[in-house]
C-alpha cells in the first residue's frame, strides 16, 4: 500500500511527457522567428532589386518606349537575382512619367513545416519619377482667322539667352473672308505638320506676337479695301508689334487654350500643361483679343520627349 501511495506522487515522469506535450508548438515558435527572419533578408533583397530596376527603367522612359524601359528593368533583375529571377512574378507599368515595378515570390520554410507551413509569400513594389523633357515639337496648323497678322513662337532659354527656336505666322489676306471674321495665309500652310527641335534648355514658353494691320514687321496694308496688301517699309510705324501674349506672363497666359480648357489668368503654367510627354497630340487655340468665346490661332501639338539625363530620376515608393 505504501509503495502504491508513492507511486501515486511521483512526478518524475510528468517533465518528460510536458515537454514531449510542448516541443511541437515550441518548435513552431522558434522555427517562426527564424523563417520570419529569412523571409525578412529575402524581402529585402527583393526590394533592393526592385527600386535599381525601376531607376534604371525610369532613366530611358520617354513616355511612349515602354517596352524599352520593361527591358532595361529586367536586366537589372536579372543581374541583382540571378537564377531567382526566373521564379519572381515581374508585374511591369508605366503611367504619368511614372514606372512601377511589383515583384511577388516566396520562400521555402525550414522549421514550419511542422504547421504544415512550406513556404511564405514575399511581395514589394518599386515606382520611380521620370521627369521628361519634350526635345522635338511637331506642330500642324488647323485654321486661323481674323483681320491682324499673328506669330506664334516656342522660346527656350539657354545658358541664361533666350532663343526662338520655331515660328508659324499668320497673315490676312481677306478682311471678309470666314463668315467676316477674316482669312489668310499661313507659314507652315494648314495641314502641313512641321517639327522643331528644342535642344537642350532650362526654360521653355510659347508667345504670340499681333501687329494690327494685317502684316508682318516691316510691311504695311496698303489697301483700304477688303483685301490685305502688305508692302515693305522703312516706316518706324510698323516697326514693333501692337502687342505680345507669353504663357510666362500672368498677365496674358490666359490667351491660350489647350485641349479646350484656358490657362488661368495669373498663373505660370508648368511645362506639361504646355508640352505633354503622353505621346498624344494636343490641341493649341490662341485667342489674339480677348473675345474669349471663339478664338483665332488653332493647331496640334505633338511633343516628343526623353529623361532629362537621369539626374531628377527618383523613387516615390
Amino acid at each position: 500500500m505504501k509503495n502504491f501511495r508513492q507511486f501515486i506522487k511521483d512526478r518524475r515522469g510528468a517533465t518528460a511527457i510536458t515537454f514531449a506535450l510542448l516541443l511541437v508548438p515550441l518548435l513552431g515558435f522558434a522555427g517562426l522567428a527564424v523563417d520570419y527572419s529569412r523571409a525578412s533578408n529575402e524581402r529585402s533583397r527583393l526590394q533592393n532589386a526592385a527600386d535599381a530596376a525601376a531607376l534604371a527603367a525610369a532613366s530611358v522612359f520617354t513616355g511612349s518606349n515602354k517596352s524599352t524601359a520593361e527591358a532595361k528593368a529586367r536586366a537589372f533583375l536579372q543581374a541583382n537575382l540571378g537564377l531567382k529571377a526566373e521564379d519572381i512574378n515581374v508585374n511591369f507599368n508605366t503611367a504619368n512619367q511614372k514606372v512601377t515595378i511589383s515583384l511577388g515570390g516566396q520562400t521555402n520554410t525550414l522549421f514550419m513545416h511542422v504547421l504544415n507551413k512550406d513556404n511564405m509569400p514575399i511581395s514589394v513594389n518599386a515606382t520611380a519619377l521620370a521627369p521628361l523633357k519634350p526635345t522635338t515639337a511637331k506642330i500642324t496648323i488647323d485654321k486661323v482667322t481674323g483681320y491682324w497678322f499673328k506669330k506664334v513662337s516656342i522660346i527656350v532659354v539657354r545658358n541664361g539667352t533666350e532663343v526662338v527656336v520655331g515660328t508659324i505666322k499668320y497673315t490676312a489676306t481677306d478682311h471678309n473672308l470666314y463668315n467676316g471674321r477674316g482669312g489668310g495665309k499661313t507659314d507652315p500652310d494648314i495641314n502641313t505638320p512641321v517639327t522643331f527641335d528644342l535642344g537642350d534648355y532650362t526654360k521653355l514658353y510659347l508667345k504670340m506676337e499681333i501687329k494690327n494691320d494685317g502684316c508682318d514687321i516691316g510691311y504695311k496694308n496698303d489697301s483700304s479695301g477688303r483685301y490685305v496688301n502688305c508692302v515693305a517699309t522703312n516706316s518706324s510705324s510698323y516697326a514693333k508689334y501692337n502687342s505680345t501674349l507669353r504663357t510666362d506672363d500672368p498677365n496674358t497666359v490666359n490667351h491660350l487654350f489647350v485641349d479646350g480648357v484656358q490657362l488661368p489668368a495669373g498663373s505660370k503654367p508648368p511645362l506639361d500643361d504646355l508640352m505633354n510627354c503622353d505621346n498624344a497630340t494636343h490641341s493649341h487655340a490662341w485667342e489674339d483679343g480677348g473675345g474669349w468665346a471663339d478664338q483665332d490661332f488653332f493647331y496640334k501639338i505633338n511633343a516628343a520627349c526623353k529623361s532629362v539625363d537621369g539626374e531628377n530620376v527618383r523613387l516615390t515608393h
